[in-house]
């Protein structure tokens, strides 16, 4: 607990120091900005996790920047160029949306090459050993408020969301018992695409009659293996069934479905669709 403290403090004083940086005329810089949240990968240091590390990664540099108190000071690395650097704590600035900047004046201290073990990356960095390591996949029944503690993506794609707003009304005002049960992957980024629509639809409809589950499954192949998958005869993933006095009246399936989830669960209910009998 006081480590999460101290990582929390650590942030705040980032995000603060930044702001009074950029309130002094710094701006972002123009390619190291818009690091998203990831939740790919747990921190090693020492061969010991480090729950309350913040790990952000940037897809078009690439690069992946790590924010602990279990370090010095944040740091980059550039799958690219096999190079990891430091950067002032005060340089690193967290954005309202959760994204994270690195400051136009950020300067990047060389600490010198990652090595692989295996496909994980490792450097040192003050005598410790600092390693990232894929996160195990979230599996089993699971509530929504679960994937969003678990998997820092979907928070984002889920606040981008808008919903349709009849369809939201209309889910609302039912009042038959349903329950729709998502089969999906944390690691599947189809799902982190979609399935943090169907989150927003949740927070938005609040109503009782209507329960969310989720089922996750597995990396591949093992996923596919899973005694639910093959019950249910899941093809792709994500796979909503949607159970009406528990009896199966549709499903939410393809990218039709899923671009607007709250659309297809409202014609399901309402009996528009004849799927997934």
């Amino acid at each position: 607990m006081k480590q999460m403290r101290s990582a929390i403090l650590a942030v705040l004083a980032a995000a603060s120091l930044a702001a009074a940086a950029l309130a002094q005329g710094v701006p972002p810089d123009a390619v190291m900005r818009g690091f998203q949240r990831t939740g790919d990968y747990i921190l090693l240091v020492n061969g010991n996790p480090v729950p309350a590390a913040e790990i952000y990664r940037n897809d078009q540099v690439p690069a992946i920047l790590i924010l602990t108190s279990a370090l010095p000071s944040p740091v980059l690395m550039t799958p690219r160029s096999g190079n990891v650097e430091t950067v002032n704590l005060m340089k690193v600035s967290k954005q309202k949306d959760g994204s994270v900047d690195l400051l136009a004046d950020a300067v990047l201290a060389p600490l010198g090459p990652f090595q692989l073990e295996g496909s994980n990356p490792s450097f040192t960095y003050q005598g410790k050993k600092v390693s990232l390591t894929p996160r195990p996949a979230l599996r089993g029944l699971r509530k929504g408020s679960e994937l969003l503690a678990n998997i820092p993506e979907y928070i984002h794609n889920a606040n981008g969301y808008k919903p349709n707003a009849a369809a939201i009304a209309a889910l609302k005002a039912d009042r038959k018992p349903v329950t729709v049960h998502v089969v999906f992957g944390s690691w599947c980024p189809h799902c982190r695409q979609h399935v943090p629509l169907l989150l927003k639809v949740e927070n938005e409809v609040r109503n009782p009659n209507i329960k969310f589950e989720y089922y996750g499954i597995d990396n591949p192949p093992d996923g596919w293996k899973d005694p639910e998958v093959k019950r249910l005869g899941v093809k792709g993933i994500p796979t909503a069934l949607v159970y009406i006095n528990g009896v199966q009246a549709g499903r939410i399936e393809g990218a039709t479905d899923w671009d607007a989830p709250e659309v297809a669960l409202s014609k399901v209910i309402s009996g528009a669709t004849g799927k997934g009998k």
